[in-house]
């Protein structure tokens, strides 16, 4: 899989979406970490070069295989090229390829391998033979195996806690959606498929919605939520464990959020200060350095997450 042959599948991509325009992938490196299929580096993208990563497996995958993990790749290039907002709007661009584009990439991906299995407009999640570069799976088997993987990783955040493992376990669940969005039954199975992870609010069923609807305010307003969301619980996990609960009381915790979590942070320090006390944890450092987790742009950088 070389250049020419990528801009050749780009080109039929852009064709077959209506992108009217020339511009082209400008180089393929095979240097795609051993458990990535390939990626776009949003920096990259952000200064303007267009550098498709991946796999060094590649050369041995079979021709339809390429075809479903560039397919997925060139729906975020795609995406980053129609963001209906200023791209320099960094928060928002990261919550948008977040949330929006890995839903809109796994759902075009999935479409294009059922339109070429079968005419029947009756999907269900029992047909077969999805390429893949050594054996055939079933969509079901790549639903089950999307599910384990979704909720590894948010079992991970709840035990761990640390922002960069949210990113991972969001950015699964978008997956996730868009496999979910091609169903008849959709709305049955995403609330059967959240209360199993065990994140059954109402922010994430909306945010559903608005992904499926296209509605690109409604994605940024509970993409944001839900991420507040997890920003709280994390906080909140590490305060109770390293942090000796007679300094702030149970209500003083509940109204923790993230416009007053550094306000918070120096209360308790100062009270740390008054009893002569020490934290649990010697490494408070990284709660004052995670508080900038509200700033998805900047924590997705430090942490490697910022490929699609």
């Amino acid at each position: 899989m070389n250049l020419r042959e990528v801009n050749k599948l780009w080109k039929e991509y852009k064709k077959r979406h209506g992108m009217d325009n020339n511009l082209l992938i400008e180089e393929v490196v095979f240097d795609a970490p051993e458990e990535v299929e390939a990626f776009f580096d949003l920096i990259e993208l952000l200064a303007g070069k267009r550098i498709l990563h991946m796999t060094r497996r590649a050369h041995i995958y079979r021709s339809e295989f390429i075809k479903f993990i560039l397919t997925h790749e060139f729906t975020h290039l795609y995406d980053f090229i129609n963001c209906p907002f200023d791209i320099e709007d960094h928060e928002r661009l990261f919550l948008y390829m977040n949330s929006y584009s890995e839903f809109h990439a796994c759902k075009v991906t999935l479409e294009m391998l059922i339109k070429d299995l079968s005419n029947d407009d009756k999907v269900y999640v029992n047909k077969n033979q999805i390429p893949g570069p050594f054996k055939d799976i079933s969509i079901r088997r790549l639903m089950e195996e999307s599910l384990y993987r979704t909720k590894l990783a948010y079992d991970t955040f709840y035990v761990i806690t640390i922002p960069h493992h949210f990113v991972n376990s969001f950015r699964q669940l978008m997956y996730l959606y868009g496999y979910i969005s091609i169903l008849k039954n959709d709305m049955d199975t995403l609330e059967r498929t959240l209360r199993v992870l065990r994140i059954d609010d109402g922010n994430y069923i909306f945010l559903y919605r608005a992904l499926k609807e296209e509605d690109v305010d409604g994605i940024l307003e509970y993409a944001k939520k839900v991420y507040h969301g997890a920003f709280l619980y994390f906080i909140k996990s590490f305060i109770r464990r390293n942090y000796d609960p007679d300094l702030y009381s149970d209500e003083e915790l509940e109204g923790l959020d993230e416009t007053n979590a550094q306000e918070f942070i120096e209360e308790l320090n100062k009270r740390m200060g008054t009893l002569d006390q020490v934290p649990k944890d010697p490494k408070e450092s990284f709660l004052q350095d995670s508080i900038k987790y509200a700033r998805f742009f900047d924590v997705t950088v430090d942490s490697g997450l910022c490929r699609w």
